[in-house]
């Protein structure tokens, strides 16, 4: 079983993973997404970065831009080779692969979203994040037999982690076990 989160913009999702992640302790790799400082500006920018490092503000961690008009220009390869390796990475070197977030960005990242289905069709606990407003190729994970899909609200996202630590430490038991 993999749990994704899905929620409205800034409900909580990123929090409750965070709280969640510390009550498991366990090594966990596979990629975070997040904004700079402008989050709010037209202009903001979007970084990826591997799950267990701190947010990277660098050339090399920019995976999309934003224009004035609002519209992203996703870095394509950087999600095929970046994402996919934190993905590869993860699946090889950890206990818990984390995909915080998937959505749409990533429509024409083909390689990147197998490596996504790669991981949900395989045995070690995938934790994430897809976007509500998010179409297509997320739909994928949304319909994805193993995946639990869990909305996050205002009224759950306090007791969210003790419940996503027992079924994840269920998992996990029953994995290594």
């Amino acid at each position: 079983m993999h749990i994704f989160l899905t929620g409205e913009i800034q409900v909580g999702k990123s929090t409750v993973i965070n709280k969640t992640l510390n009550l498991l302790n366990l090594n966990y790799g596979g990629f975070r997404t997040y904004f700079g400082e402008n989050r709010y500006s037209a202009n903001k920018i979007l970084y990826m970065n591997a799950a267990a490092e701190p947010k990277a503000f660098d050339e090399k961690n920019i995976i999309a831009r934003f224009q004035e008009d609002g519209a992203p220009i996703a870095d394509v390869l950087k999600f095929n080779s970046y994402g996919s390796e934190l993905i590869r990475d993860a699946k090889k070197n950890s206990d818990l692969i984390l995909m915080d977030e998937c959505g749409s960005l990533e429509f024409k990242a083909i390689e990147f979203q197998r490596e996504v289905i790669d991981a949900l069709n395989g045995y070690k606990p995938v934790f994430g994040v897809v976007k509500l407003s998010s179409k297509g190729w997320t739909d994928s994970i949304r319909n994805h037999p193993d995946v639990k899909l869990i909305t996050v609200t205002k009224e759950n996202r306090d007791y969210l982690p003790d419940i996503l630590n027992a079924m994840f430490r269920y998992k996990v038991w029953k994995v290594h076990k």
